[in-house]
């Protein structure tokens, strides 16, 4: 009988942290009626903390920095996000300032407890003269820490090519997963060896 009820409480224990799971695209898909769309969302700003940190932290850049959330983001979030991001983290309600390193978020996809945020950074030393570049941060929700990272892949293409539904998979490169930081295939803004 003890069995009995530890399995129905444990129904009931998964059943209802999956009904809380979201579901979310930002930006709104065609046809997408039930993803979350408000970049205001709790869950939505923890994982957004969490990519911005994992970008920032990777591949930090000198002096204050400017940070541009999704259209919609309203400026209670960017008050709450911004100190978590550190004190040389800045939003300007006037677009982008000039002379100012940029981090942007262009995408954000969650699904129950994995995600994906798409965020466009300031980058030196690429091939072609691009100054910005896109890295997708893989998510994963643990409920004893919450978002967390467990990849950064970091897109060869322009941003524009790179933000296309169509992107391939060769399009990008894989430079952080899981634990293991002592070898990557590509280091941001670092251009890739042409292959032999």
């Amino acid at each position: 009988m003890n069995t009995l009820r530890a399995l129905a409480a444990l129904l009931l224990i998964t059943v209802g942290l999956s009904a809380c799971t979201p579901y979310v695209n930002i930006p709104g898909q065609k046809g997408d009626t039930l993803a979350t769309h408000n970049p205001n969302s709790k869950t939505i700003q923890e994982a957004v903390v969490a990519a911005l940190q994992a970008v920032i932290t990777y591949r930090p850049v000198e002096g204050p920095y400017q940070v541009i959330l999704p259209q919609g983001t309203d400026p209670a979030t960017y008050a709450k996000l911004l100190p978590q991001l550190g004190d040389q983290a800045m939003w300007s309600s006037d677009g982008v300032r000039q002379n100012m390193p940029v981090y942007e978020v262009k995408g954000i996809r969650i699904r129950g407890y994995e995600g994906e945020v798409d965020i466009v950074r300031p980058a030196v030393g690429l091939p072609d003269g691009r100054t910005e570049q896109l890295v997708t941060v893989d998510l994963k929700y643990y409920i004893t820490g919450g978002w967390s990272h467990v990849r950064l892949r970091v897109w060869k293409a322009p941003v524009e090519d790179a933000m296309r539904i169509n992107a391939t998979p060769s399009a990008q490169t894989t430079i952080h997963e899981g634990e293991s930081q002592s070898v990557y295939p590509q280091e941001l803004g670092t251009p890739m060896p042409n292959p032999q």
